[in-house]
């Protein structure tokens, strides 16, 4: 899969999918990530991206034709690009999205800084905005890096296990259950003796059970969007009840 990222630091791309996983998919040619620099498309002397915004107000806004030209290259260099701008005001991405992403041949993300681009990058050459939360940071760099990321993880070869991904929290609708490793018992606690029994059809029930648990605390309208089985529906009501007293 190509990832092509517009940004005005591409540096900064470079250098932190130079690690991990990221960086050894890199390295096998199971991803592939090329940036441009807008600057690089500036028609302007002094490689000017940004100006003030027409009727007034704070800071400055990206140049349309910087940004459409090196959109528009990007594009000639692979067939069916898909276009991401990373913005406060797009759709949520989420693992679903991570997903469907994954499943395009070559997908290009501006990377917006100051007060964000002109709009008419937006009509002629975005395909979707999306947003990685609900917060506004300095530029679509790091939210870049995190769609990239996300969406490599479901390339078939970058992670070792595929069965990790599935297990991953938000894959099934809900929040991944607590990990343990050795030793079995030291100062800071017990693993729990289910995980050590070697009946991997208890293991799986507990582990759903406490999937279920965590959603449940911190992500409970999760649990409104998920098709809960009558076995889950029970647990989730024990879990209420415990959690209530």
């Amino acid at each position: 899969m190509n990832f092509q990222i517009v940004t005005i630091f591409p540096s900064l791309i470079k250098d932190m999918l130079s690690y991990g996983i990221i960086g050894k998919a890199l390295k096998s040619n199971l991803i592939k990530v090329n940036t441009l620099n807008p600057r690089d498309f500036s028609d302007e002397d002094n490689q000017r991206i940004d100006d003030k915004p027409y009727g007034g107000g704070p800071g400055m806004v990206m140049q349309a034709q910087p940004l459409i030209k090196a959109i528009s290259y990007a594009q000639q260099q692979h067939d069916s690009s898909f276009v991401v701008y990373m913005s406060p005001r797009g759709s949520n991405f989420n693992q679903n999205k991570a997903k469907e992403f994954s499943k395009k041949k070559n997908l290009i993300i501006v990377c917006g800084r100051y007060e964000g681009i002109d709009q008419r990058v937006l009509d002629n050459k975005v395909d979707e905005e999306c947003s990685v939360g609900d917060f506004v940071v300095t530029g679509g760099e790091i939210p870049a890096l995190l769609v990239t990321e996300a969406v490599s993880r479901f390339i078939p070869g970058v992670v070792g296990d595929s069965q990790s991904v599935d297990d991953d929290s938000f894959s099934q609708g809900l929040l991944e259950y607590p990990q343990f490793t050795r030793p079995e018992k030291d100062e800071s606690g017990e693993v729990p003796q289910v995980l050590l029994s070697g009946d991997h059809k208890k293991i799986s029930k507990w582990r759903l059970k406490q999937s279920i648990l965590k959603t449940y605390k911190n992500r409970p309208d999760l649990l409104n969007s998920r098709d809960m089985t009558e076995e889950e529906n029970i647990w989730l009501k024990e879990i209420i009840n415990e959690e209530g007293k």
